[in-house]
């Protein structure tokens, strides 16, 4: 291996002579003459590519934009007859009698017994009163799973707070389930 110093020495002595110092300019003119060609050449594009970036990246978040905006008019049209529907739920306030005969109605259209029914009213916020209906239900799983379902189809707005189901006795199809309902009513200073 040739170390630095020797290196340089050779390096000298090699500049003596006169064709190697035309060789070593000739070189550094090459060398310089490439570098510019890099900067004015390459810069620019360089530049230019970087650019080219930067507005495919701009182009590509305002479709993503205008893909995001398009779902979300989609998702509003298509939710607002929902909106709609569940405004005039809530402006129905039922009563216990209304709520019972409602659900009444559905059970016996779906073959599922109310075995019992308790109400509770709830503390009086912004002018409206909850009114849970607890409620035990006797009917095969099926028959209960649509009457849950069918609660939609009331006049009033009903929420299913807890519903629990369990087999009614040693291999039998009947269900058994506990069900807490919520709806509003007027306060009573309102009625």
């Amino acid at each position: 291996m040739m170390s630095l110093m020797e290196a340089m020495a050779i390096l000298r002595y090699s500049m003596r002579c006169k064709a190697v110092q035309h060789g070593m300019f000739a070189m550094l003119a090459v060398a310089i003459i490439c570098l510019v060609i890099v900067l004015a050449w390459w810069g620019p594009a360089k530049r230019e590519q970087a650019q080219l970036l930067r507005n495919i990246d701009a182009k590509r978040a305002a479709m993503v934009e205008a893909v995001r905006s398009a779902q979300v008019a989609h998702a509003q049209r298509e939710a607002l007859p929902a909106v709609a529907l569940l405004e005039k739920k809530l402006e129905v306030r039922a009563g216990q009698a209304d709520l019972i005969q409602g659900i009444a109605r559905l059970a016996s259209k779906r073959g599922v017994r109310v075995v019992s029914q308790s109400f509770d009213e709830g503390k009086t916020q912004l002018g409206d009163a909850p009114l849970y209906l607890e409620l035990g239900l006797l009917g095969d799983y099926a028959s209960l799973r649509k009457m849950m379902s069918d609660l939609a189809m009331l006049p009033m707005w009903i929420e299913v707070v807890e519903a629990r189901m369990e087999r009614a006795g040693e291999g039998g199809a009947l269900v058994k389930a506990q069900m807490r309902l919520l709806t509003y009513r007027a306060a009573k200073g309102q009625q």
